[in-house]
């Protein structure tokens, strides 16, 4: 056996008990398995919309594009980012969106799905609305991510990582260490696709990711959308990529209004003029009558 071999078999033994294990125990491991194994690299076209919802949860409007994008708030760094997310380590801002799919065509039902708690808990009722901020960014110029489409669930439920997989796998096919390169994008697939029940289960991804963007130079990193089911598609990306080849273009408010099965969602306001750097949003109402989508809603949900 290898040394890549024993190191990827007592990564996979770690994926049970991942709230004992050091986080840089598991990083040294992923960098000794992954030695001469090949990078999945993608595209992403110059002009690439990339949604990003923020929850409205203590004020109606934001004002500024520091308060939609990662975050730069020092308090809110330590204090509140405290645990491992799929991709970020505890006080780590990085900008997750998402991208627009076969099967999920609106970037921003992928990206409220993976925002909102409530969504998809079938209980949940919430007449009067949950109001997010939707905001699309759009590529400046071409860019090539690192991709991961090799977990069997998105493989099967999402024709675009099917077809990734597929190209992906023909270039494995040309690699001397296919056999063991297939194992390991396997691996991080499968911990990108994972429903976590902790967020320590995300230490494995965040570490590749770790690996991937920070020692590696990637600007960020293509995965499906596990909330959606593996229908959508999901960007994470470091906050210099952002500053480098993102500009915000459209900025709006939205209610999901919701009676357990049954949801709405309507517009509300909407922005193009961000002011002075981007600091002073001016808000327009959409056409859209709130108390009457409201009580229209009511109405069907009691029916």
């Amino acid at each position: 056996m290898t040394e890549q071999e024993a190191a990827l078999n007592e990564l996979k033994s770690y994926r049970d008990k991942l709230d004992r294990i050091e986080y840089e125990d598991i990083k040294s491991l992923i960098k000794t398995s992954i030695r001469q194994i090949p990078i999945c690299l993608a595209k992403l076209h110059k002009g690439a919309a990339i949604d990003r919802v923020r929850l409205n949860r203590d004020t109606q409007f934001f004002t500024s594009q520091d308060q939609l994008s990662y975050v730069t708030d020092p308090v809110v760094i330590r204090d509140h980012m405290t645990e491992f997310g799929r991709a970020n380590k505890p006080h780590q801002p990085l900008f997750y969106g998402a991208l627009e799919s076969t099967r999920i065509k609106q970037n921003r039902i992928t990206a409220y799905v993976e925002t909102s708690s409530i969504i998809l808990d079938t209980e949940a009722v919430l007449l009067e609305g949950e109001l997010f901020t939707l905001s699309r960014w759009r590529t400046k110029e071409e860019l090539l991510v690192p991709e991961v489409v090799f977990s069997d669930e998105a493989i099967k439920n999402n024709p675009d990582t099917a077809a990734s997989f597929q190209k992906q796998y023909e270039f494995l096919k040309e690699e001397p260490l296919r056999e063991i390169a297939l194992r390991q994008l396997q691996l991080f697939s499968e911990e990108f696709a994972r429903k976590k029940s902790s967020h320590h289960d995300y230490k494995i991804s965040t570490a590749y990711a770790d690996i991937l963007m920070n020692e590696g130079g990637h600007p960020g990193i293509l995965y499906p959308s596990v909330q959606s089911g593996y229908q959508g598609q999901n960007i994470v990306l470091k906050p210099d990529a952002v500053d480098d080849f993102l500009e915000l273009t459209n900025v709006s408010t939205h209610r999901v209004h919701k009676n357990k099965m049954k949801s709405v969602m309507g517009n509300y306001y909407h922005t193009t003029d961000f002011g002075a750097n981007n600091s002073s949003f001016v808000w327009n109402a959409d056409e859209c009558d709130e108390k009457a989508l409201i009580e229209e809603y009511s109405k069907r949900a009691s029916s």
